[in-house]
């Protein structure tokens, strides 16, 4: 079958069908939902993969806002990972200086909106040309929210929602440069509440303070530091923690409730496994210094992201044969008047380009997918900087350039996609790499059974801002 044909079907027609996906980026750009929380999101999504011909599956993995679509049968899986949710306190018109729609309400500041609109379109650009050349497999939608706080996606692994997938296609919006991302750290999120006993200012021996146990449970990781391997400095081993409730308030009563939130970052699960037990270990040792308890919560853990270069040449390819995104001269002079007004130096979107497998990428629970099968992902330069989760992020996605896009990262999967299904020795060439890079490892859930999503996640905070 000639590629070539393939290839400009799935180009021409998500050039063709733009404007529909483009709308769907809007409409989540413009009712912005925190994680957890993104049911208008969501509804609008699975909607636009059941008018499309999509098996959807609701609600998945006891998550409400989670969801599968599959077109096809048979092998190869290809799965296009979807993200819709915002992030707290980037509220944002379009417009070149800083200008909320709602002050502290939510805001699309890391492309979220793009992200999933694009994803979509390449799998339903995939189901087409699949129908129209009479190509076998299966195209699959993974609808996973709350992508920024890591909870989608390691739940849904855990659910065994990712077992019979054979290739996973990623991409995500970024600035500085346009590459195929490497690897990304292991992480997890967990909260220590001490118990004590609470007294008068006056007579702090009758109390037992909560706020004591956590210091000094912070004071022990912090000479744990010293005795964890650094990591790189791209990909760092690190440890961030802060107190987020003491009570009661007042300087004249010994607190007998307090709740240290740590999370951290690391090369690899082996490493991540063994220093959470040893940070588990500074909060019982604080917890017995001072008299009180502690109880650990844990929210969640990811593996970190295995690569693959086979994959990173595939999908590098496809873009060069697609070249750059364009910008228009008064597209490049909006873009420069925002990074002005924030600060930083004028120089539009980047036309950088970074080989395929040189950089790694920040940490995100698509590293999960990883750990199942082949995965893949893009990373263009389609917004201008200084930085991700910043109000010029928001802002950038509601132009021209954000609905151009969608489009564009469509594009360069669904070719890669196509690809795969007409070159099978690829996809065989893609599984001896993860073989070789698993060495025997197998996807163990980093999140014990008894825990269950937190689904009440930002749902005060969104309450005051539908």
């Amino acid at each position: 079958m000639d590629l070539v044909a393939v290839k400009r079907f799935v180009t021409d027609w998500v050039e063709q069908n733009k404007d529909e996906f483009a709308d769907c980026a809007m409409y989540l750009r413009d009712n912005p939902e925190l994680a957890m929380q993104e049911f208008r999101a969501f509804a609008y999504i699975t909607s636009l993969c059941e008018k499309h011909g999509f098996r959807v599956e609701k609600g998945v993995a006891g998550i409400p806002t989670a969801f599968v679509a599959t077109w096809g049968g048979g092998k190869p899986v290809v799965a296009y990972s979807v993200e819709y949710d915002a992030l707290p306190g980037l509220s944002q018109t379009v417009s070149t200086r800083k200008e909320p729609v709602v002050e502290g309400g939510p805001g699309h500041g890391c492309g979220h909106c793009l992200l999933g609109a694009g994803a979509v379109q390449a799998g339903v650009a995939q189901r087409y040309a699949m129908e129209k050349f009479g190509l076998s497999g299966t195209v699959r939608i993974l609808g996973t929210p709350a992508e920024e706080i890591c909870i989608g996606k390691p739940f849904m692994a855990r659910a065994g929602l990712f077992d019979d997938i054979d290739v996973f296609l990623d991409w995500h919006p970024f600035i500085n440069h346009t590459f195929v991302s490497r690897s990304a750290n292991a992480y997890f999120n967990k909260y220590y509440h001490f118990s004590g006993k609470t007294a008068h200012g006056n007579s702090p021996w009758n109390g037992r303070s909560s706020l004591d146990a956590a210091m000094l449970m912070g004071h022990a990781v912090e000479m744990l530091r010293e005795h964890i391997k650094p990591g790189t400095e791209a990909a760092a081993n690190t440890i961030n923690y802060t107190f987020s409730n003491v009570g009661p308030e007042f300087p004249s009563v010994v607190p007998d409730k307090t709740t240290a939130w740590y999370v951290g970052r690391f090369n690899t699960t082996e490493i991540m496994t063994d220093v959470m037990e040893r940070i588990d270990n500074c909060a019982k040792g604080a917890a017995l210094a001072t008299g009180t308890t502690v109880e650990a919560e844990l929210v969640t853990a990811i593996h970190e992201k295995i690569p693959n270069e086979v994959l990173g040449r595939l999908i590098h390819r496809n873009f060069e044969e697609i070249g750059l995104m364009d910008v228009t001269p008064e597209e490049d002079r909006i873009m420069k008047e925002m990074q002005t007004s924030a600060g930083s130096e004028p120089v539009g979107i980047s036309r950088e380009i970074v080989p395929p497998s040189t950089l790694d990428a920040p940490v995100c629970d698509t590293s999960e997918y990883s750990w199942f099968a082949p995965m893949g992902s893009f990373w263009p330069a389609v917004m201008p900087g200084p930085a991700l989760h910043h109000w010029v992020i928001t802002a950038s996605t509601g132009t021209s350039v954000g609905r151009r896009a969608v489009g564009y990262a469509a594009k360069v999967l669904a070719n890669s996609a196509v690809e795969l299904l007409l070159k099978p020795e690829i996809v065989a060439e893609a599984w001896k790499e993860q073989e070789e890079r698993m060495a025997g490892r197998k996807f163990a859930s980093l999140i014990p059974d008894h825990i269950q999503p937190p689904l009440d996640a930002n749902k005060a905070t969104m309450e005051k801002y539908r």
